[in-house]
């Protein structure tokens, strides 16, 4: 058994779905390879994956994660990224995918997170404590957030939910 973490981007069109349906799409897509995947046991036996932290609807995604349970992991990981891009639809995209080694946790350990935030004045005033900005260019701040007990509500109260542009995991 290895696990296949699969680092895609969520833009476009697609950063309107959601992050329980991102698993659907994913799971009918890589069930769609054909590669020997590993199943849940029990009545009803679902696909073995991970998902990241969630993503909140209308924001973009550029590196977020899933780890696949594969039976196999002799197959060529630029041929899974080739084919499953060629089964994802508009928007997704598989950036990067490799097998996990032994000592890699499954799903990874995802602390922080840096967003990107549209802003018309000073925000260094009106953002809690935790959150570190890291610069602030003419109309967009790149902004520092722990996960933990983390809400989409809390970013979106403080810059609203149009002004919230992309999210990078740090992992």
């Amino acid at each position: 058994m290895s696990i296949l973490r699969i680092i895609y981007k969520k833009e476009g069109k697609a950063s309107f779905i959601s992050s329980n349906y991102i698993g659907k799409i994913f799971e009918r897509a890589i069930r769609r390879l054909g590669i020997p995947l590993i199943f849940s046991h029990g009545y009803t036996r679902k696909l073995k994956i991970s998902l990241g932290p969630p993503l909140a609807v209308g924001v973009i995604g550029m590196n977020e994660v899933i780890d696949v349970h594969t039976a196999d992991s002799e197959i060529s990981v630029i041929e899974i990224r080739k084919k499953l891009n060629g089964f994802l639809p508009e928007g997704l995209a598989a950036m990067e995918c490799r097998y996990l080694r032994q000592d890699e946790k499954s799903p990874p350990e995802i602390k922080v997170a840096r967003y990107t935030v549209r802003v018309t004045d000073c925000i260094t005033s009106a953002i809690p404590d935790n959150w570190q900005v890291l610069s602030q260019k003419d109309d967009t701040a790149d902004i520092v957030i722990p996960l933990d007990k983390f809400k989409h509500k809390d970013l979106f109260s403080c810059f609203g939910t149009e002004n919230v542009i992309k999210r990078v995991l740090i992992f």
